[in-house]
């Protein structure tokens, strides 16, 4: 809901943000990420803006764990401060912008139940940054079963859980389908919301709408790989795309392998950033290069908007998935060291 007569501290919100983004790590900060071992990669966080939380957890945790709990703890942190210091219209968009987290943590909890995880260990990797309190996630994480928790869920009028979805999680142990209903969700509440004449507020929707073609190139690539019947892909794509409709993404999960999508992908107006990906893929066959390459042209499309709309929340949406990224790098990088990768492999995994 839109809050009348209250546009939103624009310029204000816009100028902290702007002062948060010069911690982002640098290229250099990454190239000496991956040259350091797991210990080493926690003493370089410990004296970044990371510094609180590997003190915090230090004491629990060690190794690639303590990495990603301090990052993603530090992650939902600023973003409840970036939603804390926003206000009116703005602070909708923002706040609406952040219930993807609502349906993280949904997921979240119920991977933990499903996978026999401690209370403490499914907390502490939770982003309470949406709609849902932390208290309210905590209640969630306290149920003893699966049913207790979607028995909880299904009362949330934001999720639109059927009792359906309840039955079909609860007895096949999975959560595949229900997966697939909150992107869904998400993405038509968000389409739904951020309406409005104004610029800013239509090139914010047509991100999201590049956010959706993404999202469904990446799904069709990894069922299509996985020789999914197009009926079922279809189940699973996400309608509201700006360049690839339901129609057409269907179309090309008919085809005979893996080339008519990747042709139907150099057709797109992200081509120019995702043909690495692309031509890799020719070479070696593996989807890594091309699901990262599209992951990359959503974050530059998000910086290109931003530059558009200097004051609206263009920046402060690319400073969030800017933020999200590097977490989501700092983890790549632990988790990758912990296991003996290589550094090479490492690099290919990062979205820099």
């Amino acid at each position: 809901m839109w809050l009348s007569g209250n546009r939103g501290n624009f310029a204000y919100a816009c100028a902290r943000v702007k002062a948060k983004k010069r911690f982002l790590l640098s290229r250099d900060a990454y190239s000496r990420l991956l040259v350091m071992d797991v210990h080493e990669i926690g003493r370089f966080l410990g004296e970044t803006q990371y510094r609180s939380e590997m003190t915090k957890y230090g004491s629990k945790y060690s190794g690639a764990n303590l990495v990603e709990v301090a990052v993603t703890r530090n992650l939902a942190d600023t973003y409840s401060a970036i939603l804390s210091f926003t206000t009116g219209h703005l602070r909708d968009m923002v706040g609406n912008y952040l219930k993807r987290w609502d349906m993280f943590n949904v997921k979240t909890v119920l991977r933990g139940k499903l996978t026999g995880a401690s209370d403490e260990e499914i907390l502490d990797t939770l982003v309470p940054a949406g709609a849902f309190s932390e208290a309210y996630l905590r209640s969630l994480v306290s149920m003893t079963s699966v049913h207790e928790v979607m028995d909880a869920l299904v009362q949330e009028p934001s999720l639109g859980i059927t009792q359906e979805l309840v039955r079909e999680v609860v007895d096949s142990q999975r959560i595949a389908r229900l997966e697939d209903h909150l992107d869904k969700n998400l993405y038509y509440d968000l389409l739904k919301v951020v309406r409005g004449r104004e610029r800013a507020n239509k090139l914010l929707r047509d991100f999201i709408r590049k956010e959706v073609d993404v999202t469904n190139l990446k799904v069709l690539l990894k069922l299509k790989a996985e020789r999914i019947p197009e009926e079922r892909i279809a189940k699973y794509l996400i309608p509201g795309g700006m360049e690839y409709g339901i129609d057409r993404l269907r179309a090309m999960a008919q085809g005979e392998g893996m080339m008519q999508i990747v042709e139907e992908m150099e057709k797109s107006s992200m081509y120019e950033a995702i043909k690495p990906g692309l031509e890799k893929f020719k070479q070696d066959k593996k989807l890594s290069a091309m699901t990262i390459s599209l992951d990359k042209a959503l974050v530059g499309t998000s910086e290109k908007f931003a530059h558009f709309y200097p004051l609206s929340v263009l920046p402060i949406v690319n400073y969030m998935i800017r933020k999200k990224v590097e977490v989501d790098n700092i983890r790549i990088i632990s988790r990758g060291k912990q296991s003996g990768l290589s550094t090479k492999v490492i690099e290919e995994l990062l979205v820099v």
